[in-house]
This record gives C-alpha cells, structure tokens and sequence, in this order.
C-alpha cells in the first residue's frame, strides 16, 4: 500500500513538473516588463516607411530651440527627467503630421507624459488661433497617444497612426 501511495505521490509530482514546462498560455501579457527600446532608430524606421512631410527634430536639451518649443506646444514636459525623448514637428503647421516618442524614468513620469501629450491632441482638435480647418480635421481623425510597456508614450498624427501604434506596441513583444 505504502509502494502504491508513493507512486502516485512520485507520478503526481512529475505531472506538475511538466506543465511548468509548457509555452506561454495565450492569455499570458505579449508585453516583456523591462524590455528597452531604442526610440531614435523606431522614429527613424517610422518615419521611413510611413510618409511624413517637413518633420523636424526637437532636441529637448537644446537651450535655445527645443526647450522653447517643446515648452510652447508640450507644456511640463521638458520638467520631467526623461530616459529618451524623439519629439519630431512639421516645420511647417499646416502640414499636420507629428511624432513624439518619450520614455519616461518611472510609471508615474509616463503617466504625466500622457497627460501632456493628449493635452497637445486636444488643443489641436478645436478651433482656434493657429489651427487651420484641414489640419483640425486631421488631428481628429488620426492622432493617437499609446502607451507601452509602462514607461513608453508615443503621440503620432499620422493618417497610418493605427499601424504606426502597432508597430510601436510590436517593440515590446
């Protein structure tokens, strides 16, 4: 009775050893925590493939550009301590595409840049000083914000922003 008992106990134990070993379950998040990104070469690649007219690049620690600007249109965000920022805007407005990529020190950082990014969306879906009719109706249509992997935050207005946001979530599968 004892032999019985301990091979089943021994059979049992084997069992669960072996479904430990199995793949991911679908159910299981895609998302690697922790996994790093390189921002300058995704806004590179993206804007490769996807067609953006006269973007230029923000450079936050560019006292006399960037801080100015990125302080006009993205109030709070030259603040926060930033790992990676690629802030890219049309020299000319009318044009309406933007990509800005930042990744932020801590989910409560990311967060905030959130916060700042759907600011700047909002302020371009209305009517007002300096937002011409056309590129309202695009900033309605196509802008998104995303946030992946906790700590990364993408706005881009482009009309392939939903693949763009696919390719930017991908980064962390």
């Amino acid at each position: 009775m004892k032999r019985i008992i301990s091979l089943c106990a021994a059979a049992v134990l084997c069992l669960s050893l072996l479904s430990a070993c199995g793949g991911p379950r679908e159910d299981s998040p895609s998302v690697a925590p922790g996994k790093a990104a390189d921002l300058a070469a995704f806004a590179q690649a993206v804007q490769e493939k996807h067609t953006f007219h006269s973007l230029e690049r923000q450079d936050p620690e560019d006292e006399e550009i960037g801080v100015i600007v990125l302080g006009n249109y993205y109030p709070g965000l030259t603040d926060l301590e930033l790992e990676q920022a690629e802030i890219y805007m049309p020299m000319i407005s009318f044009s309406g595409g933007e990509l800005a990529l930042v990744q932020a020190k801590n989910e409560e950082d990311a967060a905030k840049v959130k916060e700042i990014f759907q600011a700047r969306l909002d302020s371009k879906t209305t009517d007002g000083p300096g937002n011409y009719p056309e590129e309202v109706e695009m900033w309605q249509k196509y802008a998104k914000v995303a946030v992946a992997n906790g700590t990364y935050v993408m706005l881009v207005n482009h009309e392939d922003a939903d693949a763009i946001v696919e390719e930017f979530e991908a980064l962390f599968e």
